[in-house]
């Protein structure tokens, strides 16, 4: 596989997600608008459409952008996309939103903190709390108290 082809491909997939993601994991998933306040898929929206346009800019590029050269070659094994990486670090996404509903925010984001950490390499267990307790605690105090979300 090329690394025109690989860019291609990744930037198609994560385009593919958004839209799963804005078209029906978000939708499904967040809890109505009471109200008042702002909604609760408003964040998640916002953030889904900017990847989305993110990854169709990078493959517009990739597509219609100068060729530095013919892309032909092959890729060295250090450039090759590992999938069982990614998917790795995508199977915590994606089951973050189903945990979320069942287990509640707090729960469910400090285990999906842990895992990601666990993926990306870090092995030190105090460092891998702290941050999961402060990060999941100081997004649903913005939420909670600064947008005036109610939490699952």
């Amino acid at each position: 596989m090329t690394k025109q082809k690989r860019d291609n491909l990744v930037s198609a997939g994560i385009a593919a997600a958004s839209v799963v993601f804005l078209l029906w994991v978000i939708p499904t998933f967040t809890p109505p608008y009471p109200g008042y306040g702002v909604s609760a898929a408003l964040l998640p929206n916002l953030i889904v459409g900017l990847i989305l346009l993110l990854s169709l800019v990078s493959l517009g590029v990739n597509l219609f952008g100068p060729q530095k050269n013919t892309g032909q070659e092959e890729l060295p094994d250090e450039d090759k996309v590992h999938l069982g990486r990614l998917f790795s670090f995508l199977l915590p996404c994606l089951l973050l939103f189903p945990a979320i509903k069942l287990a509640g925010f707090i729960p469910s984001g400090i285990v999906f903190m842990l895992l990601i950490q666990f993926f990306c390499g870090q092995r030190k267990p105090v460092t891998m709390v702290l941050v999961a307790v402060c990060s999941v605690g100081f997004m649903y105090a913005l939420m909670r108290f600064g947008l005036k979300i109610p939490m699952p």
